[in-house]
């Protein structure tokens, strides 16, 4: 149909005719059908099929349509640009190289460690066959080229000489060349893609590596555990810990602030490429702190050591280069030395800090000039611990943020490494942004504004899919968006849920395939059987709230908030003189529970308590706030 229509355009473009014009026309209409048509089969046929038979192609269609796989564009850098590919993976592997630690000597000394040393590890055929079994078996094949499906599938086979391997290595602290060579694949962060600077270095290394790594990991834990080890404000890579949980903690110390007259000042800090600039030497220092000591130090000395890594761009491979500082992004040691290495960050600091692996913040209540100047001071003392340990602030990307609800808040310049911080009064911080208020605003208008983009996308995307397809899709990739943290930040103004909810409407009227307005969207949704937003976050605070108490989220409440009331089960509700607090995460959290039956909340199984207040007749958000 296509070179017909090719064929009589030229036609009519030779003769001039109108008959030759009017056939080309009916020719290009006939194809445009007929290619809209084969785009539609295609979608259901193939791609909205493959969502019951292979849901990995169907997912990489969507990532290719969210440009998220065009690869690595051109580049440029020293006012060269660069086109090929393997020119591309060298000045990206220069670029990562770049930024790697030179070690400065003498290695600062530590006082003498108070932790005992961590066990020799005895590996056992039973732990191997298990981590070997759990590999995805659709895992990229590392240096060594040996594939995931094989070692899964022949595990009961392969264990014994693997575990017997995996001995011989950790007792003699020796590594195969393979395991230290990365294969590393540039991840654009944000900004312009044509900077190098604008890069993470993922490395994909040995399969073999990350099960040998998983079963250090897994006595490191022991003995970090047992020691009580990491500081109780860090809440990255660690089980039952997560942004959420940590922005619960955060916001709440400045809520109650707010709610007591008082102003916070928050200092956010950046890192510098943060996990390559770890030196090795210095690292391994801390590590016999906290007494990973003996064969566990030295393996992980040589894992470090002698590493190469070349950088892969659309298949065309980099020269190798050296790695001389960093824990590798992409193993599986990397988070947990980084969190070690970072782990004495407070020491000296008399005002509260927050971290989230390398995300950083630094708060105090201020009340006078005295609390402005020991917020300054804790600043120096960080300063120093950065020069000492050879960590580098990233000074632009350190910012002010004043926190309160007065209509005059002291003003205070603070400064790092010299350098004045910049005042704000909105920055993203852990995926939601931050205002001097608390008032979220600033960060529902964001997160509806790119869940919209997203569902656009969907929509020209999967125009003339089946309804199924287009609800899976909408429940993937749009509503994470529009529910990420949400006990933190849950609207209460009509306003805000309004806005949130709009975005459900437009996904609703796409899915049903139904635009014109005589319909209410609120039947669309019925007919869907989609719960509003609203609802969704009223559980999801229901579900935070009993994790919490339950220890599967592992913080603990303040002292004092949690007060039993005379229902069994139930706790009094907070007083609060601001709305902020009002509707804050803990006076909110409570107001809901204490609407759940006791039976309820006693219920010991989280999948089985979520089933139960499912379908509890919840007062709509504006009710539940006055109670």
């Amino acid at each position: 149909m296509q070179r017909k229509r090719n064929k009589s355009h030229k036609k009519a473009k030779q003769t001039g005719r109108n008959s030759d014009w009017e056939k080309f026309r009916q020719l290009r209409r006939q194809a445009s059908k007929a290619a809209a048509k084969s785009y539609s089969d295609y979608l259901n046929n193939h791609i909205g099929e493959s969502l019951k038979t292979n849901p990995k192609q169907f997912w990489s269609f969507m990532k290719v349509n969210k440009r998220e796989c065009i690869g690595i564009p051109t580049l440029q850098t020293n006012g060269q640009i660069i086109t090929n590919d393997r020119d591309k993976a060298n000045t990206l592997n220069n670029h990562f190289s770049s930024v790697f630690t030179q070690e400065i000597y003498p290695i600062p000394k530590l006082s003498p460690s108070v932790y005992s040393d961590i066990p020799f590890l005895e590996i056992g055929i039973d732990g191997v066959v298990k981590q070997l079994k759990n590999i995805n078996q659709n895992k990229a094949t590392g240096p060594d080229e040996l594939p995931a499906r094989v070692l899964k599938e022949a595990a009961a086979e392969i264990t014994p000489i693997i575990t017997h391997i995996f001995q011989q290595s950790y007792n003699t602290s020796k590594l195969p060349d393979d395991w230290l060579q990365a294969l590393v694949t540039p991840i654009h962060k944000k900004s312009l893609k044509s900077d190098p600077a604008n890069y993470r270095p993922i490395s994909l290394t040995c399969i073999l590596c990350k099960v040998m790594e998983h079963i250090i990991l897994s006595n490191m834990w022991k003995h970090l555990h047992k020691h009580n080890i990491l500081l109780h404000f860090q809440h990255g890579f660690q089980s039952g810990l997560s942004c959420e949980s940590q922005l619960i903690e955060t916001v709440h110390d400045w809520i109650t602030a707010m709610d007591n007259k008082s102003q916070i000042d928050a200092i956010l800090l950046d890192f510098a490429k943060a996990f390559d600039k770890v030196p090795h030497k210095r690292l391994l220092s801390k590590l016999a702190f906290y007494g990973i000591t003996g064969n566990t130090k030295n393996w992980i000395k040589s894992f470090l050591s002698h590493r190469k890594q070349r950088v892969s761009v659309n298949g065309a491979l980099s020269d190798n280069t050296c790695v001389t500082s960093g824990v590798p992004q992409g193993s599986v040691l990397g988070p947990v030395l980084f969190l070690l290495y970072i782990n004495d960050i407070n020491n000296n600091i008399q005002s509260p800090i927050r971290l989230f692996a390398d995300d950083s913040i630094i708060y105090r209540i201020i009340k006078s000039e005295t609390d402005n100047n020991i917020l300054q001071s804790d600043l120096i003392q960080l300063q120093t611990w950065s020069n000492k340990w050879q960590m580098e602030f990233n000074i632009p990307k350190c910012v002010h943020l004043p926190i309160t609800n007065k209509t005059k808040p002291r003003l205070h310049s603070y400064s790092l490494c010299g350098v004045p911080l910049s005042t704000v009064s909105s920055h993203p911080y852990l995926g939601i942004k931050l205002d001097t208020k608390l008032t979220w605003a600033n960060h529902i208008t964001d997160i509806a504004s790119k869940s919209s983009k997203v569902l656009g996308m969907i929509k020209r995307t999967l125009g003339p899919c089946k309804p199924n397809v287009k609800e899976t899709a909408y429940n993937m990739l749009v509503r994470p968006k529009l529910e990420y943290a949400s006990p933190i930040w849950n609207p209460h103004t009509t306003t805000q849920i309004k806005h949130l909810e709009k975005v459900q409407h437009c996904a609703a009227r796409f899915v049903k395939n139904y635009h014109r307005r005589q319909t209410a969207t609120t039947d669309l949704i019925a007919t869907l059987g989609w719960p509003t937003l609203e609802r969704r976050r009223i559980i999801k605070q229901a579900m935070t709230f009993y994790k919490i108490l339950n220890n599967i989220i592992n913080i603990t409440p303040p002292p004092g908030l949690l007060k039993p009331s005379k229902n069994r089960g139930h706790y009094i509700a907070t007083r609060c003189r601001i709305n902020t607090a009002v509707f804050s995460f803990y006076p909110r959290a409570i107001r809901i529970w204490n609407m759940i039956p006791p039976h309820i909340t006693a219920i010991e199984n989280p999948i089985a308590f979520q089933a139960a207040i499912m379908n509890l007749p919840f007062p709509t958000p504006n009710h539940l706030n006055c109670l």
